[in-house]
């Protein structure tokens, strides 16, 4: 195990050393280089939110809060009641929270992540962990490296009401060059299921190309058959000053038994789409492969109880799809998954007193979840559909008040959020 540390820390020394010597791009002597990344700093907004939601079954409130800044969100906490956790969609009462920092003088070339959830099933007095940790470093513009680790100590379901106990290890190492329009991201990591090893070997390649488009393809390697992972993305990133051209992405993510899709589409003169938050999110999600499902999407699931992503333009639209295939009971497949569109619409030129910033949105939904029949004593897939309508309004360009009703399963979510800028 020693050796899976120090292979990638002297592959890390060596590239910094060597190209460290590059001269080709010389730097201006105004340039702060600790914000070669991400740019100069600019005031921090704070996000706090309530949210209660209301089901014929189910009642389900949370408190999010988030702190962001140019280098996205760098701070988040939530604590939820009665919340679906991230591995087997399992009712509990949870705590998260997770932080990016910039140890060394501020400097966005050192990246550290830090995070973890601990969480109680409902009606039962087991506990349940996660960790995720990871360190990144960005000597230069071209060369970019990451070290992980991630573990999970929890329950899988064993029959109608019992649970089996399972801890989970990843360790992965990640590096990417680029030259020009193209880059190179190459990953190895092992894996531990109980006692069940799995290591895992990736590349990807990812093309620039022109008005702005890109594109990635990406495949990893696994010992398990069953967890080998292609990656497939494709789209168009916004300049940083729109151009009145729509940007738009979809990502394809499959291995046995598991699929996913996510497709956007971002038009206006709010398009935050641009560069990096479409490179990022790209091989973001092939590098996702080589981590555990159950904090891979950590940081992900951190965001407001109902999505902030209809800001990132004037008009947005998202498609997502989720498949995946889990045992119930051994030796039985079932399915847990989604199909989701979500349009939405701000009204920025619309104003009434401290109103602005209306939103309307319009969803439709697909789930799929198992069922458990006393008779049979097993599980069957139930498929439902329903629409949902959002609508929410900016206060004093400080409260966020958003609504999602839907009505065929009587459901309701009620959030807002105090904005500190």
């Amino acid at each position: 195990m020693k050796t899976f540390y120090i292979l990638p820390l002297l592959f890390i020394s060596l590239s910094t050393f060597i190209f460290s010597q590059d001269e080709h791009t010389p730097k201006k002597l105004n340039e702060d280089i600790r914000y070669s990344v991400f740019g100069p700093p600019r005031p921090a907004v704070w996000e706090f939110q309530l949210s209660y939601l209301k089901e014929d079954s189910e009642n389900i409130s949370l408190f999010n809060f988030y702190r962001k800044d140019q280098r996205n969100k760098t701070l988040f906490f939530k604590i939820a009641n009665n919340g679906l956790n991230n591995r087997n969609e399992l009712r509990v009462k949870e705590a998260t929270g997770g932080a990016v920092l910039f140890p060394i003088n501020d400097d966005d070339r050192y990246q550290l992540d830090i995070g973890g959830t601990y969480d109680v099933i409902k009606d039962t007095s087991l506990h349940e962990k996660s960790v995720f940790s990871r360190i990144t470093l960005r000597p230069q513009p071209n060369l970019w490296f990451r070290v992980g680790y991630e573990y999970f100590d929890g329950f899988i379901p064993s029959g109608s009401s019992l649970f089996k106990k399972t801890v989970l290890n990843s360790y992965y190492a990640v590096g990417k060059f680029s030259i020009s329009a193209f880059s190179l991201v190459a990953l190895a990591g092992r894996g531990r299921i109980d006692e069940r090893i799995n290591n895992r070997f990736g590349l990807a390649g990812i093309i620039e190309g022109p008005y702005n488009t890109f594109f990635l393809g990406g495949y990893i390697k696994s010992t398990e058959h069953k967890e080998n992972v292609r990656t497939l993305a494709v789209g168009r990133y916004a300049p940083f000053r729109p151009d009145g051209l729509p940007s738009a992405f979809f990502i394809w993510k499959h291995k046995e038994n598991y699929d996913f899709q996510l497709g956007g589409i971002f038009w206006g003169g709010n398009n935050l789409f641009v560069k990096p938050a479409a490179i990022g999110m790209s091989q973001g999600i092939f590098i996702s492969s080589a981590a555990l499902r159950e904090n891979s999407k950590l940081r992900q699931t951190q965001l407001m109880s109902i999505t902030d992503d209809y800001r990132n333009s004037d008009i947005t639209m998202f498609y997502v799809y989720l498949d995946q295939g889990i045992e119930m009971i051994p030796g039985k497949l079932n399915h847990v998954g989604f199909r989701a569109i979500q349009l939405y619409k701000i009204f920025s030129e619309i104003s009434f007193s401290v109103i602005t910033n209306p939103v309307l949105g319009l969803f439709y939904n697909e789930e799929i979840l198992p069922e458990y029949s006393p008779a049979l004593r097993s599980f069957s897939d139930v498929k439902s559909t329903f629409w949902s309508f959002q609508t929410g309004v900016t206060v004093s360009n400080v409260f966020i008040f958003n609504v999602i009703h839907s009505p065929k399963i009587s459901e309701w979510i009620v959030a807002l959020s105090f904005v500190y800028k």
